[in-house]
């Protein structure tokens, strides 16, 4: 009788050996699938976060520096950029170099080249153009291939517009008396 009572409770300690380790096993699977379900929202958003960055920093920059004239596009050292005038003589370039969105403040004339700038983000490419005199706009292709487009506008271009249409009224001509 004592060897039947042994032999049950060597069955019982296995089962719940047996059914400790598939809790383990299971609870340790889960973990992981939530870990990596994690990971992948977490390289999602920052790959988004560069992006937004990217093209808010952009569009910031070009709002600060929003006067008559102060924003161009220019080229510095053979790569595109947007030239804003920052004070006189000094300008700050915006552009795409070698995986990263650069940034240059510069005295005009001083000679400086592209990889003098500061890597601001990581991105694979960076374009802009002007859709209209009040209208950037401006394509970031992120590290995912994905392009964002912007389009930025110009306030000061539409006050320099109604400015200079005011002044092209009066053209100098003679207006006859209606005597």
């Amino acid at each position: 009788m004592n060897k039947n009572r042994l032999q049950k409770h060597n069955i019982d300690i296995m089962f719940l050996m047996i059914l400790f380790l598939i809790f383990t096993f299971s609870a340790v699977s889960v973990l992981l699938l939530a870990v990596n379900s994690y990971k992948a929202v977490v390289v999602a958003n920052e790959e988004n976060s560069n992006t937004r960055a990217a093209t808010a920093y952009i569009r910031e920059k070009v709002r600060q520096h929003d006067e008559s004239g102060s924003i161009e596009i220019a080229e510095i050292d053979g790569n595109k950029a947007i030239k804003m005038k920052e004070a006189e003589g000094y300008y700050l370039y915006i552009y795409y170099l070698d995986g990263y969105l650069m940034e240059l403040e510069t005295k005009e004339g001083a000679g400086v080249t592209a990889d003098f700038g500061n890597q601001l983000l990581k991105i694979n490419g960076m374009d802009f153009s002007w859709k209209n005199n009040q209208l950037m706009e401006v394509q970031v292709e992120e590290t995912t291939g994905e392009k964002r487009i912007v389009d930025i506008g110009i306030k000061s271009a539409i006050n320099y517009t109604e400015k200079t249409s005011d002044t092209e009224e009066d053209s100098g001509e003679e207006v006859p008396d209606a005597d």
